[in-house]
């Protein structure tokens, strides 16, 4: 588990406290590519509410210049008729837009999710080595929600408050261009303001959203594992450290909001004055005769709308920027390059005619590190059985990781009958091989939901043929196949899951079999079941068995013995045996021999 603040794999943009506009705001539009539509019926909202708003203030001053004036009582009535329509559809039509922003902003954030993750399937298993589960969440899931303001609200909104604001400066200019150019001497204060809010708070907003993806990360690892934070008593240090995150969110958060609120606060000082100079002047020249009591009316109104726009395009800045900040992140994860790319022209295999060959393999998984693998050479034919032993860390998970195409090795090559997997998809590949392994990772679903692998096409009959086959009746008859599985199978036992890794295997009837660690952590009872199971499954089919307990791979039809990445020796457990090398010593270690 990372602590606070070690957390190895940071993005540079992030680090850089800079926010991409120009490519994050071309690639955010390209995401509503197929939804003009959408968006057209959306503006045709946004311009008749626009409009009904503007009007507002020009029917009064007709009532007031016009129908008051000529004591007209039913031109008054038709002017506040007229006014009703325009609050009217000003409200309809608002109520429609947001309708039709919010699903445009879910259609838009469900495509976006369904593309991450499809690409998240896509990466291979080097990403997720060096990165935090809580924080690939974060992106899935934080960063997507806050794009769903910008597409159900900030994006058209922004657009309404830049039309009322500048649709308010038309009317006023075109009715008294006197009393405009006293509003207009107000623009140049707002518009330094609002430069300086988007470059100040660039940094602040990208610092939120790395500290909100760290705390994710840091909470699901701690949950995690909670078991092991109980058993050391290490819940201070957890609360701590927690503390610390937050702290430091907080204060990044503070930033953020505090430079908006220093925004808001310098525009919203402009209305009161604005109001003082329209009064001012305004009311000098009604009392010269020079302007109607209704046009001073209708800009004391425009001067209090006027100032909503603002207002609003202050908090739109700051939806805007955490938009970008997310957006910059989400794309960022989208433009992670795979690191094991499937062919243009692949070539694709049914079943294993020959055998398995790796051919002076080396693998290492950085630059920096040491070699995992050097120089590894052996064959499985079909048909056999191959055990992989050895001490930890010696390199055999790292060979079934390259058969199964998660890495590519530095050097070397590896061949089903006589086909290099870099010519294979992966799925093609895979399609071949069936993996039970030491770490069993089970789905939240039934049993039997898990033995197909969430495959709804596999028949019922092939579940209770492999369960048949492999003579496991009464032991899946205790679990029960219709038995509601949580999360990571946390309510069964280790040699429950362990028994179910074996009949999915046998439900997949791979061509390959692998077993790594598949006897492991179970008390000696269980274990025999598993491994007559285990026999039953490998046998007629080529198989590739990693272990530790050496009882399990004496019937194999070759042993290699892998250590510090080579391979140190290998034959059959007789001829290992008799060779005195390091299996002889491992076998006599285990069975206690003098």
């Amino acid at each position: 588990m990372h602590g606070q603040g070690d957390y190895p794999f940071e993005e540079e943009e992030d680090a850089a406290g800079r926010i991409r506009y120009r490519a994050t705001f071309r690639r955010l539009a390209a995401l509503l590519s197929g939804r003009w539509k959408a968006v057209a019926t959306a503006a045709s909202f946004l311009v008749v509410a626009s409009a009904a708003n503007l009007a507002g203030p020009v029917i009064l001053r007709r009532a007031i210049d016009v129908d008051i004036a000529a004591r007209s009582a039913p031109g008054l009535l038709r002017t506040l008729g007229l006014f009703f329509l325009a609050t009217a559809a000003s409200g309809v039509f608002t109520y429609l837009l947001r309708v039709a922003l919010e699903t445009l902003g879910q259609d838009v954030l469900l495509d976006l999710k369904k593309r991450l993750f499809s690409h998240l399937l896509s990466l291979g298993l080097d990403y997720y080595d060096r990165t935090p589960v809580g924080r690939v969440n974060a992106r899935v899931e934080a960063d997507t929600g806050e794009l769903r303001g910008l597409f159900a609200d900030t994006a058209v909104l922004i657009f309404r408050d830049i039309g009322m604001f500048f649709g308010m400066f038309a009317v006023m200019a075109s009715v008294e261009p006197r009393l405009t150019l006293v509003m207009a001497g107000l623009l140049p204060p707002v518009a330094a303001a609002s430069f300086l809010f988007v470059r100040k708070s660039a940094a602040p907003f990208l610092a939120v959203r790395r500290l909100t993806a760290e705390l994710s990360g840091w909470l699901t690892e701690r949950v995690q594992g909670m078991a092991v934070l109980q058993a050391y008593n290490r819940q201070e240090d957890s609360c701590s450290l927690l503390n610390g995150l937050n702290r430091r969110k907080f204060e990044a958060n503070f930033r953020a909001e505090s430079l908006a609120v220093y925004f808001f606060v310098s525009v919203l000082t402009l209305e009161p004055v604005a109001l003082a100079l329209i009064l001012g002047l305004g009311g000098k020249w009604v009392l010269e005769g020079s302007v109607s009591i209704g046009t001073l009316v209708m800009f004391i109104l425009y001067v209090e709308q006027i100032f909503s726009p603002i207002f609003h395009i202050t908090e739109h800045l700051g939806t805007v920027q955490r938009s970008f900040a997310a957006g910059q992140r989400i794309f960022d994860l989208l433009d992670t390059p795979r690191s094991v790319v499937d062919p243009p022209s692949p070539r694709f295999l049914r079943r294993i005619e020959h055998g398995v060959e790796f051919r002076g393999v080396r693998l290492r998984y950085a630059d920096d590190s040491p070699w995992a693998l050097d120089d590894v050479s052996f064959t499985v034919p079909k048909g056999s059985r191959l055990a992989l032993v050895g001490e930890t860390g010696g390199g055999k998970t790292s060979i079934v990781s390259l058969l199964f195409k998660f890495y590519l090795p530095q050097a070397g090559d590896i061949l089903i009958d006589g086909v290099s997997i870099r010519d294979m998809t992966g799925d093609g590949l895979r399609s071949l091989m069936g993996l039970v392994q030491q770490d069993i990772y089970l789905f939240p679903g039934t049993v039997m939901d898990n033995l197909k692998l969430m495959d709804r096409s596999v028949p019922d009959e092939r579940v209770h043929d492999a369960i048949r086959v492999l003579g496991l009746e009464s032991v899946v008859r205790r679990i029960a196949l219709d038995r509601e599985v949580i999360e990571r199978g946390a309510n069964l036992s280790t040699g429950e899951k362990q028994v179910l890794s074996l009949v999915r295997a046998m439900v997949l009837d791979p061509a390959l079999l692998v077993l790594d660690e598949a006897t492991s952590s179970v008390d000696p009872h269980t274990e025999r079941t598993i491994q007559a199971a285990m026999e039953r499954l490998m046998q007629d089919r080529t198989s590739i068995v990693v272990a530790h307990r050496l009882s399990t791979v004496r019937h194999s039809h070759r042993i290699l013995v892998v250590r510090q990445g080579r391979v140190a020796e290998s034959g059959t457990h007789a001829e290992l045996v008799a060779k005195g090398g390091p299996y002889s010593k491992l076998f006599r270690l285990q069975f206690s021999e003098p």
